[in-house]
């Protein structure tokens, strides 16, 4: 089956239409997209989410990171192996809160939000191994939807910036910050002549920051 998936991609079909000849479900699908891949590539992986679907996502396991008061996890893999490379694209702070599980860290306040990552960075670091890299997605929050951008505040917005100093601090360092453009069907022309009309600046990409544990002992 892989060489079948393989010959597909070679050819130069995507991951989603690949996913679609073969009858898997959509891999863009919330925690889909990874396994689906990984699945193209013949590549082995763990997947966790918060939702369990043993029908339609038998390959994803359920799991719920709740953080304790002290700040600390729990790691879900009982084997003693370590990840090659660790994929991890959190939800969206804020914006998207509402179309979000009510226990995503979404919906948590700036400082909340940013002390979860750090924690759950140094996790990530207590249970990798000197080459292990991590592949960290994530967008510039901003308050930009219906807010012009002259009056964009940096109060209350993540931006890349704060992303890698929390990485630095738990011994993670960027070699690559790639940006990775967005569907243009979330741009029609209805939403577009909106923005213009309010001088709103719109976000087309989201970054994709490559790190590895140089100072890992």
């Amino acid at each position: 089956m892989a060489n079948s998936l393989n010959a597909d991609l070679s050819r130069g079909f995507t991951v989603a239409q690949v996913a679609e000849k073969h009858g898997w479900p959509d891999p863009m699908a919330g925690g889909g997209v990874t396994p689906d891949t990984c699945l193209a590539m013949g590549r082995r992986c763990w997947a966790f989410d918060m939702k369990d679907r043993p029908d339609t996502r038998p390959e994803i396991e359920p799991f719920t990171w709740g953080i304790s008061s002290d700040q600390q996890f729990s790691w879900p893999v009982s084997a003693k192996e370590k990840p090659d490379l660790i994929i991890f694209d959190p939800p969206y702070f804020d914006k998207k809160a509402a179309d979000y599980d009510k226990k995503s860290i979404s919906g948590l306040p700036k400082k909340e939000y940013l002390a979860f990552l750090k924690a759950f960075f140094v996790l990530l670091k207590q249970n990798a191994k000197k080459t292990t890299r991590m592949a960290f997605i994530n967008a510039d929050w901003r308050n930009f939807q219906n807010t012009p951008a002259a009056e964009e505040r940096y109060k209350g917005g993540i931006l890349i910036d704060d992303y890698l100093d929390i990485l630095k601090k738990t011994g993670w360092y960027h070699t690559h910050i790639i940006q990775a453009p967005m569907s243009t069907q979330r741009f029609n022309a209805g939403v577009v002549s909106a923005m213009q009309k309010k001088n709103i600046l719109g976000v087309i990409s989201r970054y994709v920051i490559v790190l590895d544990l140089v100072g890992l002992s």
